[in-house]
């Protein structure tokens, strides 16, 4: 059975927008910098996975759970910047995050597989999918882009999926997922190059889960 986004995550995203609705424009300007600077190292990690394929698919939560992310139009930016295009393949409806626990189902998951053929990566910004044996048994990872996955509490100011860090290490393992971006300061990160604030700002509040680690 799947672990999907606690109770306990959820309560901590209803404290994180009544912490923005108390906030002044500084103290607010300084909780969207984070979200911000994890969706131009994402476009960084996904343009590598992409390579000479200029194209990057993306799984996005549905209209329900608000507008475009403060990460996902970073990343945007950062893409087109860089020559890539962004293909909306999945808009997934997750559930509602203050009512259940929300989640990227396998069905969603595997349809946006199969309408990422041409692209160089897939990047979820509805966390990773939630896949039982027989699920995990019909993907081979040779056969599909790169995934990389957004497993964060807040994408900025709407909710993302935290996943549990046992499944996210489980669909790693299996090659089903080349990265996931957790919460969490990065104590083994190398110092960012001088004037990388992006890069700094990144691994003070998040890290990437690889296969190696």
């Amino acid at each position: 059975m799947p672990l999907l986004l606690s109770r306990k995550t959820a309560c901590g995203f209803a404290a994180l927008l009544l912490a923005f609705a108390g906030c002044g424009s500084k103290e607010t300007r300084a909780l969207l910098q984070p979200p911000q600077a994890l969706g131009l190292v994402l476009a960084d990690e996904a343009a590598r996975a992409a390579g000479a394929k200029k194209q990057v698919a993306v799984i996005l939560p549905d209209a329900s759970w608000g507008p475009s992310s403060i990460a996902e139009d970073a990343f945007r930016a950062a893409m087109k910047k860089q020559g890539f295009s962004v293909l909306d393949v999945k808009v997934a409806d997750l559930g509602d995050p203050m009512r259940s626990r929300p989640g990227l189902k396998a069905a969603d998951f595997i349809e946006a597989l199969d309408k990422s053929a041409g692209a160089g990566a897939v990047v979820s910004f509805a966390g990773a999918p939630l896949l039982q044996q027989g699920d995990a048994a019909r993907l081979r990872p040779e056969q599909h882009p790169p995934v990389l996955v957004v497993a964060t509490m807040t994408l900025g100011t709407v909710p993302g999926v935290a996943n549990d860090r046992v499944l996210l290490a489980s669909l790693l393992e299996a090659g089903i997922i080349q990265l996931a971006i957790v919460d969490g300061a990065d104590t083994s990160a190398p110092p960012a190059a001088k004037g990388d604030a992006d890069s700094e700002l990144f691994a003070q509040n998040y890290r990437i889960l690889r296969r190696s680690n």
